[in-house]
């Protein structure tokens, strides 16, 4: 039967397997990069490579981000000063990804739809901690309400 905490303990589980994933990602890039770009692609390849790397920093934080607030949602602590905050951070560690994906679009085209993505992903999470923060001030003001 579905429930919210199963749910979340669910996306933690997949939020560790993200974890694994990008480090084997880190190791594998380069090769991972010729296969799929092709072989004879060095100047693209290389641009691809650069880029991952560029952007590891930022999906490190970004899963640590996501991990605190699913741990935070199995402690009932979600309306919280502390979850705008790592919102936040996730959207601009989406929009750095957008600007590296859209940098490196000038040397290999399919970036672009890395960057689109990552700016997309960049409004979502802005938009969340836009709603999430006027939670926080709704749920302070009925704290105040006697």
């Amino acid at each position: 039967m579905y429930t919210s905490i199963k749910s979340t303990k669910l996306t933690l589980i997949v939020t560790y397997i993200f974890y694994i994933l990008l480090v084997w990602m880190m190791f594998a890039c380069y090769p991972i990069a010729q296969w799929v770009i092709g072989p004879g692609q060095r100047a693209s390849t290389l641009a691809a490579v650069i880029a991952f790397y560029s952007c590891c920093p930022a999906a490190w934080v970004a899963l640590l981000g996501i991990t605190k607030i699913l741990k935070n949602v199995l402690k009932d602590e979600v309306f919280t000063h502390e979850t705008v905050k790592t919102l936040r951070v996730l959207s601009w560690c989406c929009a750095f990804v957008a600007l590296v994906s859209f940098i490196t679009f000038f040397f290999y085209k399919l970036f672009i739809v890395f960057s689109l993505g990552a700016a997309l992903m960049m409004l979502i999470l802005r938009v969340l901690k836009n709603v999430m923060a006027r939670a926080v001030e709704i749920k302070e003001e009925n704290e105040l309400t006697i």
